[in-house]
C-alpha cells in the first residue's frame, strides 16, 4: 500500500474513532455521563498532538480592550461578582478554584484558557485568519476560567493527557475542554480522549449506545 494512501486511511479511521466507540459509565463524576459521552463521541480525534511552528500568544490577540474593561476583566467580573467591568465592592469574595476546590480571591488568580492557545495553534488555528483567532483567544463563554497563578502555570500549554487538575474537578475539566473542542471544531489527541474519558469514570462496553 503506498504510504500516502495508508496515512490517509489512518487518519479517517482516528477521526472516527470517538463516533464507533461503545460507552458506559463507572460511577462518573461531575457532569453527567450521558452529556460527556455524548461529547466523547463527536469530538474529533487525532493520533497525537503535532508541531507547528509559528505559535506566538500575540497571534491571537488576547485581552482585548482597555486595561479597566478588557477581556481578563470581564472574566474576573463573571465569576466574582460585579456588574460591567467592575467587581463587587467590599472585602474580596472567594470562589472555589475550578482547577483545585479550594477557596480562591480574585487577587490571586490568572485566566486559563481551558483548550491551550499553543494546543490549539498546533491542533489546526494556525490555519485560522487572525479574526477566528481572536475570538478564540478571548471566548469568555466557554473557554477562560481563573484558577490560581501556579496552577495556571503548572498546567502551562498541556493537553489533558499531560495534565488535569484535582481528581474531584477532573471531570468537570474535562467537559469544559471537549465543549470548547466541539465549538470551535478542534480535535483531540487519541491520548487526550482516553485521559478524559477516564476522568470521568467512562469505559468502553460492549452494547450500550
Amino acid at each position: 500500500m503506498r504510504p500516502f494512501l495508508f496515512a490517509t486511511l489512518a487518519a479517517l479511521f482516528l477521526s472516527s474513532f470517538a463516533a464507533t466507540r461503545l460507552f458506559v459509565p463507572s460511577s462518573p463524576a461531575g457532569p453527567d455521563a450521558e452529556v460527556v459521552v455524548k461529547q466523547l463521541r463527536a469530538v474529533r480525534v487525532v493520533a497525537d498532538r503535532p508541531t507547528v511552528t509559528g505559535y506566538k500568544r500575540e497571534r491571537f490577540a488576547v485581552w482585548e480592550g482597555p486595561s479597566d474593561c478588557n477581556t481578563r476583566r470581564k472574566v474576573l467580573v463573571t465569576w466574582f461578582g460585579g456588574s460591567a467591568c467592575s467587581l463587587d465592592d467590599g472585602s474580596p469574595r472567594e470562589i472555589p478554584d475550578p482547577y483545585t476546590g479550594d477557596p480562591v480571591g480574585a487577587h490571586e488568580v490568572d485566566i486559563d484558557h481551558v483548550y491551550p492557545l499553543a494546543a490549539a495553534w498546533d491542533f489546526g488555528a494556525y490555519a485560522w485568519n487572525a479574526e477566528r483567532r481572536r475570538q478564540f483567544g478571548n471566548d469568555i463563554e466557554a473557554n477562560l476560567v481563573p484558577t490560581r497563578s501556579a496552577v495556571n502555570r503548572d498546567k502551562g500549554d498541556a493537553s489533558p493527557a499531560e495534565w488535569l487538575p484535582e481528581e474531584a474537578e477532573s471531570c468537570d475539566y474535562s467537559h469544559r475542554y471537549l465543549t470548547v473542542a466541539i465549538k470551535w471544531d478542534l480535535p483531540v489527541s487519541s491520548a487526550d480522549w482516553e485521559a478524559m474519558a477516564a476522568a470521568c469514570g467512562i469505559r468502553a462496553g460492549k452494547g450500550t449506545k
